[in-house]
């Protein structure tokens, strides 16, 4: 395991052959017919694995014999007695979803595996945390751009704000394991951590561009444009 950023650490985690069934289990499940539960309302390609397609109990086994002991010694109180999930798989493509604005999970623990296939692009930028605990800066200042490997795993914080890159060419496939703790979900620090609102106008002088999130963030148009098709979140909710 290692630390490449204060609070993210990667490893090797899934051989290539396991990535290469996995992807082929997930494909035989969609060409079946079967809806497809998609992983949330942020990725609109993709599918929940603790549904239908049968594989939540081996999520369960990834969480409990692997993220959840890491997850204890890396992460203190946030990382102890995971004991729950939610587990999927992400697919990017350029013709679909590209990539991800940025957003924390909704998670305690978040572990992200790249599966393949073959792509360019794609990667996962990393920014502070909400809520504080960090040396060095807040939620909008860039932390890391990491680099997608098949069978690599990279853990960090659900309250970790981060978002996937473009896709350039090819295809990225990630499995996602959310883990959350139902002892830490009661606790004060969970509650004061969560209640902490995306950075508003004006209290945040200096966020680094890469770190603004156009769906989140009150102030996202002081610094730049908006996408192209995409209207602020009040605007959206005025019809």
């Amino acid at each position: 395991v290692t630390e490449v950023s204060p609070g993210v650490f990667t490893f090797d985690l899934l051989s290539a052959s396991f990535c290469e069934l996995l992807i082929s289990e997930l494909e035989r499940y969609e060409a079946s017919g079967m809806p497809p539960m998609r992983p949330n309302s942020m990725n609109n390609y993709g599918i929940v694995l603790n549904g239908p397609i049968g594989l939540e109990r081996l999520m369960d086994l990834l969480q409990s014999s692997v993220v959840a002991p890491i997850g204890e010694a890396l992460f203190g109180e946030e990382g102890q007695g995971l004991d729950h999930h939610h587990a999927f798989v992400v697919q990017y493509r350029p013709a679909q979803d590209k990539g991800l604005d940025m957003h924390t999970d909704a998670c305690d623990v978040t572990l992200n595996v790249c599966l393949g296939k073959e792509f360019t692009g794609g990667g996962l930028t990393l920014c502070g945390l909400r809520g504080g605990g960090e040396v060095g800066g807040g939620e909008r200042k860039l932390r890391l751009v990491h680099s997608h490997r098949k069978g690599q795993a990279i853990l960090h914080l659900g309250r970790h704000r981060h978002g996937a890159d473009d896709i350039l060419t090819g295809e990225r496939l990630n499995l996602i394991l959310w883990n959350k703790s139902s002892r830490h979900r009661l606790s004060r620090g969970f509650l004061s951590k969560y209640k902490t609102r995306p950075p508003a106008a004006g209290t945040d002088s200096s966020p680094d561009l890469v770190c603004l999130s156009y769906t989140h963030d009150d102030d996202f148009e002081d610094y730049k444009p908006y996408p192209l098709g995409w209207k602020p979140v009040a605007a959206q909710a005025g019809g």
